[in-house]
């Protein structure tokens, strides 16, 4: 392949300086012949151009936008983008990726990658249209949640068709639990994305444009696309998903089964149980009434998002999306059984900018907070904080949103509340890495130890897998690092984590006729493992995280499930030690510190990162012990089997 022909790219990435008002482009050559696209060309960027002695509020900070290498091609479930940047809980990898009609609509309009760094004095938004840009002022759009910033934008610039990425309130306000919010419903959340966002002063991203990529071989691409729609037709769920959306397909025994899997905290994480009767008020046919449609984000066959509309009573609302995080969010968190409640909580974070995973954890602290005598009524603005007030939680969204009243100490995520608070608060702020997390990890240990070792800070959309059976630790690590360079690698070529019935073996074929280059599975996954170890050394250097990090929060390991048919279970620091080892084995990586080795980034050619971390002492050697526990591990590795429905 001659990359300056850019076959399946737009070719280009858009760098844009705030502080002195200039924008130019480069090519995307250097960086797509090695990490492909989106989520790793993003990673190597932010690893290799942010200091390590900077905060994530600096103006010399960067936030990246960066499209998937299938986005726009047409290929099905292909509409992906990744945004990165310093996370404002610790300082080290802030990471979201999101779908909707933006990621398509950016490559269309000319970019692959946008990198902003600086701050900009006034509000502005950019504008990219077929291949041309423009910085707009935004003042007018400041103060306006994301639903009414599009409705403007498009009525200002004259065209319906237009596509925006935008914040709202949280993120001009600065709250750690703020999003970027595509096209209405779509969250690029954890991480405080939308923080930077605000911090830089910039409103919105505006893109359109009608330029779709040239393919290598558009032929075989053809051939290649319809054996993987036939194989999405062939999922059972797909009749389902079409007509009430990912939530709304499950059957009763679909909708208890993360009940059962402790996938579902109840009362910030006090037990992993909801009784049933409860999940059945909150989910399957009584979600499904308020279900008008369903819509999908751009080349996706499946439309699995709900278009909800609630016709009247306080909750009254009319808009698209309510995900299975939305029923932890709202309802098991804090034990509420109001569903109407829960979707309008979910509408409205939308609109305001927040992150419903962050922003739910802290208002669950707070709620036991309040249960425990430690936040009372008069620090609430008169707001009763008992479990199952819906109305509380929904305004304390709003609190938190503007920063007013106790939201103030809410918008800085649960450790730095508990910080100020005291009293023993500090004991339910359930955080990973800094970062408030929303998970229940007691009972599967496969999902727990994937959330707790993420880079991202206690997220589950990276390594978090399934354990078999359930409560077992046999086995974890190895699904572990198998989801985690497979979810690294779709990152890269945008597909969504919820297609069904595809393979790595499909993706790099098709990836080869896009783009003229050779590409196998293995490499494939070996891309995904060099992103992993990017952002494990970005935060070695930036945030200083260890081996001392990759642990549960105490409540997981001294307070045990309260009911349902796995009570009793809690996580055995004794075992999580022994699946720590065997992780680190996998990866190569120093058992004793967590650190990396020279002998692990010079196997996956990375040695740019090596000479880093060599240069601030933070690099090791693999002693014989763990050269041989590192051969004998990649002996047994899973294949990648995770299912999200």
């Amino acid at each position: 392949m001659n990359i300056k022909k850019s076959y399946g790219y737009a070719g280009k990435i858009l760098r844009v300086d705030l502080s002195k008002n200039k924008i130019r482009s480069q090519h995307i050559g250097k960086y797509a012949k090695r990490f492909v696209g989106g989520r790793g060309i993003n990673q190597w960027i932010l690893f290799n151009e942010t200091d390590p002695s900077i905060d994530w509020l600096d103006s010399k900070n960067i936030i990246i936008y960066g499209v998937g290498a299938l986005v726009g091609t047409g290929l099905p479930c292909a509409s992906r983008l990744s945004i990165d940047t310093k996370n404002v809980f610790n300082n080290g990898v802030g990471s979201a990726n999101v779908g909707g009609h933006f990621p398509t609509e950016l490559k269309q309009a000319g970019f692959d990658h946008i990198v902003i760094t600086g701050k900009s004095r006034t509000p502005v938004f950019l504008w990219i249209h077929d291949g041309h840009v423009e910085l707009k002022d935004a003042t007018h759009l400041w103060g306006k949640n994301t639903w009414k910033t599009e409705e403007i934008i498009r009525r200002d610039l004259g065209d319906k068709k237009i596509k925006i990425s935008s914040i709202g309130p949280a993120g001009e306000n600065l709250v750690r639990a703020s999003a970027i919010i595509n096209d209405r419903c779509h969250a690029a959340g954890g991480s405080g994305v939308g923080a930077v966002m605000g911090s830089k002063k910039i409103k919105a991203i505006a893109v359109r444009g009608e330029n779709r990529p040239i393919l290598a071989n558009q032929e075989n691409f053809e051939e290649l696309k319809q054996k993987i729609i036939s194989k999405i037709n062939a999922d059972p769920n797909l009749h389902d998903l079409r007509r009430w959306g990912f939530y709304g397909t499950s059957s009763q025994s679909k909708v208890y089964r993360p009940i059962e899997w402790g996938y579902r905290p109840v009362k910030n994480g006090q037990d992993d149980y909801w009784e049933h009767q409860k999940v059945e008020k909150t989910g399957g046919d009584n979600f499904k009434k308020f279900v008008k449609g369903t819509t999908s984000c751009s080349s996706c066959p499946i439309s699995c998002i709900p278009i909800i509309e609630i016709t009247e009573g306080r909750y009254k609302t009319k808009g698209e999306g309510f995900w299975n995080n939305h029923h932890n969010s709202f309802c098991t968190q804090i034990d509420n059984d109001n569903l109407e409640a829960a979707i309008y909580a979910a509408h409205l974070s939308n609109q305001l900018g927040l992150d419903t995973d962050n922003v739910a954890k802290v208002i669950a602290w707070a709620f036991e907070c309040y249960e425990k005598g430690i936040i009372k009524k008069e620090d609430t603005d008169g707001l009763e904080l008992k479990w199952g007030n819906a109305e509380a939680m929904i305004e304390l969204l709003k609190k938190i949103a503007y920063r007013k009243g106790i939201g103030q100490l809410l918008a800085d995520g649960a450790k730095r509340a508990s910080e100020k608070l005291g009293g023993g608060s500090e004991h339910f702020a359930i955080c990973i890495k800094g970062q408030d997390s929303l998970d229940g990890i007691r009972i599967s240990k496969g999902w727990g130890f994937g959330i707790v070792t993420s880079t991202c800070a206690g997220r589950h959309l990276r390594g978090a897998a399934t354990s078999e059976p359930v409560t077992s630790y046999d086995g974890v690590p190895e699904r572990v690092f198998s989801r985690e360079c497979y979810k690294a690698a779709i990152d890269s070529l945008g597909i969504c984590a919820y297609a069904p019935n595809q393979s790595i073996e499909d993706y790099s074929a098709v990836l080869s006729s896009v783009t003229g280059l050779e590409y196998c599975p293995n490499k494939i996954l070996k891309i995904g493992q060099q992103i992993q170890n990017i952002e494990k050394a970005f935060n070695t250097l930036h945030a200083g995280f260890t081996r001392k990090d990759d642990y549960p929060p105490e409540r997981f390991c001294t307070e045990p499930v309260k009911s349902g048919p796995h009570a009793g279970e809690k996580i055995d620091l004794g075992e999580w030690e022994k699946m720590l080892n065997k992780y680190y084995a996998l990866h190569g990586w120093d058992r004793e510190t967590g650190w990396q080795t020279k002998e692990c980034l010079y196997e996956l050619s990375l040695p740019e990162i090596a000479k880093k971390l060599e240069k601030s002492n933070k690099l090791k050697l693999l002693s014989e012990e763990e050269k041989v526990m590192h051969e004998k591990s990649k002996e047994k590795i899973f294949p990648v089997t995770y299912r999200w429905y």
